[in-house]
């Protein structure tokens, strides 16, 4: 059946104008480059992390990845975006995995675009795609807190409470998440504006101040500490965080303050240069925590639909005392996306230009010809 097929086919291609085969041959090496090598090529280029402690911990950072929805984009090529996003997403994510071999995937907010208002059917069939998209992993612990696509509460757009009790329904989303004896995670939530008030860990039995025992890593979807408030302050001054991952705005930046310098903090570019841009940073926590300096790195979003150019995953491990941090970048889809239409719109303009030179040449015949009478 399959030789026939494949017999078949190649007569139908020989039959081809020279021109047309070559263009199919062209395309065919396109879509094989755009959906098979370049995912390939740029797997290649992520950086590995080595630990040297035993106990080191590894964690996959997610930042709004924002599944589309069914509501807001009613053009009629919506479901093959849906589709392509969803495969997009899938497939790195499959493969960020399988690079970091997490302890921990850390999925700070924004999980969905239409989260904050759809409705239940919708969100059940978004949960139920997101999780094709983003499936747990057997050996690592999963954290989800919400972004203000989840459960609102961003500008004009009000705090949703059935969107908030429902994200935590299905997500099961916590104050805090104590890893192990060295690590905990603290969910800072800047819309809600909850958090765990203390941690009876950072003190013994005496009253004593131990929290230098054990590093403290906060989550948010927001930044923390570009607008510092009271919220801010609190959250710092009682749970002490060794560093704070945020997402939000889309791409990769990091900055470092002391505590008591919250007003005059200026966000810089993280692995954002050709130089740096797969580079392994290190971060000396307990340097961190004795000059009482604080650091925040902002996650780059995940997806392609977020108008950035530069998007991937975050990839953390703590090793010892020490955060060794680097970006796994994805590629451009849209640059992808833009060579099909530059392919197909290549024979479709052929084709109009033959259709006016045909067009001419009929109109040029009807025209009179006159001769010239002999002499």
């Amino acid at each position: 059946m399959a030789k026939s097929w494949l017999t078949r086919t190649k007569k139908k291609f020989l039959r081809l104008h020279p021109a047309w085969r070559v263009y199919v041959i062209l395309l065919g090496l396109l879509v094989l480059y755009n959906e098979v090598l370049i995912y390939v090529l740029q797997k290649l280029k992520w950086s590995n992390i080595y630990c040297k402690e035993a106990g080191c911990v590894r964690i996959l950072l997610v930042a709004d990845p924002q599944i589309l929805g069914k509501t807001y984009d009613t053009h009629f090529y919506a479901g093959l975006a849906n589709y392509d996003s969803d495969r997009y997403l899938a497939w790195y994510y499959e493969q960020a995995v399988e690079h970091v071999q997490p302890d921990v995937i850390i999925f700070l907010g924004d999980l969905m675009d239409e989260g904050t208002d759809s409705t239940e059917i919708h969100f059940e069939e978004y949960y139920t795609r997101f999780g094709a998209i983003f499936p747990t992993h057997p050996t690592a612990q999963a954290i989800y807190i919400p972004g203000d696509n989840d459960i609102g509460g961003e500008g004009r757009q009000p705090l949703n409470p059935i969107a908030k009790r429902r994200f935590r329904q299905y997500f099961s989303e916590r104050p805090a998440w104590v890893i192990n004896d060295n690590l905990t995670i603290y969910n800072i939530n800047r819309i809600t504006l909850e958090m765990t008030l203390n941690d009876p860990r950072m003190v013994d039995s005496t009253g004593s101040d131990i929290s230098d025992r054990y590093l403290r890593i906060f989550v948010s979807h927001m930044p923390v500490l570009d607008v510092p408030s009271s919220f801010t302050y609190t959250a710092i001054h009682n749970l002490k965080p060794n560093v704070i991952f945020s997402a939000h705005l889309h791409i990769s930046q990091f900055a470092r303050t002391h505590r008591s310098r919250l007003k005059t903090v200026h966000y810089k570019p993280l692995s954002q240069d050709k130089r740096t841009a797969y580079k392994v940073h290190s971060f000396d926590l307990s340097y961190h925590q004795d000059t009482q300096e604080l650091l925040e790195i902002i996650v780059p979003t995940c997806s392609y639909r977020m108008s950035v150019p530069d998007i991937g995953y975050g990839y953390a491990a703590i090793d010892g005392t020490t955060l060794k941090y680097t970006v796994l970048w994805t590629t451009r889809r849209f640059y992808q996306l833009i060579s099909y239409v530059f392919m197909f719109a290549v024979p479709f303009g052929l084709g109009l230009l033959y259709v006016l030179y045909k067009f001419l040449c009929e109109h040029c015949r009807c025209q009179p010809r006159y001769e010239r009478l002999p002499k």
